[in-house]
């Protein structure tokens, strides 16, 4: 395990390979020439940041460290030298090394393209042949993906780059040649992205095709940039096939709604009506889409009277008939609600069971009616399978303090009543914690002991019956402690933890200690974690 290859693929951008336990990392890294303030790593650690990162960062330090001490014996003899040397001399040894080295060519062009004399219309041209040019160079070890586990994206160095220099011009307050480069990035990339193996398309890093437009929000509303020009620009260019099922074709859209409040143009409904046109299923995901955009356009243009149209007319979006039900139910339009859901229900039928957020909704307005028997027959649909707290609490409402204790006992043994070989059932267990029923609960619970039912219950009873609790807690942590593994052990002094604040716990905690360093004391894992458990 250790770094197999790092080196500076831009100023203060560092990307290194390192060799580990479960395949080969790429670590990146950037600073701001003295401290980090940027880094990704492709290991699975769950820790942020992973222990790669400062190993790559030494690294780097110690690399730097180096050149510094070169430089300082070369110094003046390498100042002299490109004194000495003529500008062509310079300039053909640059376009000879550009030659053969791609990273060194793209280097030289992201630090000095810019500066390039050119018109408008050249500046487009030039940095979309760059940028084709270095894309069209790329090639990636395949060896190095995981194909069962798509969070392993492919990173592509170039785009990086290049979006980060548009980043540049726009902290230098140059959005001009940001909107350049951005343009390039999205029309070079959607075409070598056109290209690719279908395969590992579903690899690279969303992020290439989401950061231009980022970029393209922050620029607007600088005054060099022409929004209607730019409306256009997307209007014209969104079209291409190649952006489509991308998310560079939402980015399109997005971009164009905020350009079309910006303006004050309706081109963006005519656009979205026209994609609207080519959908023949207008309840598909596409269409809700669509006309989310729409309905977010009138939003943002202070037109809610015509968002809400859009809504009204487009029914067969489930999303949409909920949020007009519930608006109508903040308004106290019952009936007209309940029609609304009515309808939805009877369409759905029995095929479709998925009707939770709509009971919600039928709920809301008996509540709001205060029709108990309805109240009580829809709160039970949501506890009928499984306790819910909220529900519960609901269900039990409609019932008299008489009418309770029968219908408590009803519930229960309707949660039991398939429990054919008497299995733990933890709705059961909620109900008796819900009710208080201390004895009861502690009992099914030694009924069916076990670590994780009496962690999650205890509190239940442990004030009424500590010395029992203790008891259970010794005899659940016994029966877990024939099992090894450092999580076992873990586990077990987090048990500890909870015993100790109980009544009496604290001398039963010493007790059991005493005894696993005299059984287990051959677990050195063990022995360590008991001996930094704290009483």
């Amino acid at each position: 395990m250790s770094i197999i290859d790092l080196q500076e693929i831009s100023p203060d951008w560092w990307k290194a390979k390192y060799r580990g336990n479960y395949g080969t990392y790429t670590i990146k890294i950037k600073t701001d020439g003295k401290k980090r303030n940027d880094f990704s790593c492709s290991c699975p650690s769950d820790y942020y940041p992973c222990k790669h990162i400062p190993m790559v960062e030494e690294a780097i330090r110690e690399r730097i460290a180096k050149s510094k001490k070169n430089d300082n014996v070369q110094e003046l003899t390498l100042e002299q030298l490109l004194k000495d040397l003529s500008q062509s001399e310079l300039c053909n040894f640059i376009v000879r090394h550009a030659q053969h080295n791609p990273q060194f060519r793209n280097t030289v062009l992201l630090e000095f393209a810019h500066k390039a004399k050119k018109t408008d219309a050249t500046s487009v041209s030039n940095y979309n042949q760059l940028l084709q040019d270095a894309l069209d160079g790329l090639c990636f070890d395949y060896e190095d993906i995981d194909y069962g586990h798509y969070d392993d994206c492919i990173e592509i160095d170039v785009m990086d780059q290049w979006l980060d220099k548009a980043k540049k011009f726009v902290d230098q307050n140059n959005p001009a040649e940001a909107l350049l480069i951005c343009k390039a990035c999205i029309e070079e990339y959607a075409a070598w992205l056109e290209e690719q193996d279908d395969a590992i398309v579903d690899y690279f890093d969303t992020s290439y095709q989401e950061r231009p437009f980022d970029i393209f929000e922050k620029i607007m509303s600088a005054k060099e940039i022409n929004c209607k020009a730019l409306l256009e620009y997307c209007k014209s260019e969104m079209p291409k096939p190649k952006y489509r099922g991308t998310e560079m074709y939402d980015g399109f859209n997005a971009l164009l709604l905020d350009l079309s409040v910006r303006v004050g143009s309706d081109d963006f409904i005519t656009l979205q009506d026209n994609l609207l046109q080519g959908i023949g299923d207008k309840s598909s995901y596409e269409a809700k889409k669509i006309l989310q955009r729409k309905i977010d356009f009138y939003r943002n243009n202070n037109q809610p009277e015509k968002a809400d149209e859009v809504v009204k007319e487009n029914l067969q979006i489930e999303s949409f008939r909920e949020d007009l039900t519930t608006k109508l139910i903040a308004e106290n339009k019952l009936k007209d609600a309940k029609k609304l859901i009515n309808e939805l229900i009877a369409a759905k039928g029995n095929e479709n069971r998925n009707l939770h957020s709509w009971h919600k909704l039928k709920l809301q307005i008996a509540q709001k009616e205060n029709e108990a028997s309805e109240i009580r027959r829809i709160s039970f649909l949501f506890i009928e399978s499984h306790f819910h707290a909220d529900y519960y609490r609901i269900y039990k409402s409609t019932f008299t303090k008489e009418e309770w204790p029968a219908k408590m006992e009803k519930l229960i043994a309707h949660y039991e009543k398939k429990n054919t070989y008497q299995w733990f059932r933890s709705s059961v267990a909620d109900v008796l914690q819900a009710e208080k029923q201390e004895e009861r609960l502690m009992k099914y619970i030694e009924k069916h002991l076990s670590i994780d039912n009496l962690e999650s219950y205890y509190t239940g009873f442990s004030s009424a019956f500590p010395e029992k609790t203790l008891a259970l807690f010794r005899q659940a942590i016994d029966q877990h402690a024939q099992n090894t593994g450092r999580e076992i052990y873990e586990r077990i002094v987090k048990l500890f933890a909870k015993m100790a604040k109980i009544q009496g716990g604290n001398e039963l905690v010493r007790e059991m200690i005493s005894q696993y360093r005299i059984i287990y004391r051959n677990r050195r894992a063990m022995m360590e974690i008991l001996n930094n458990y704290k009483l």
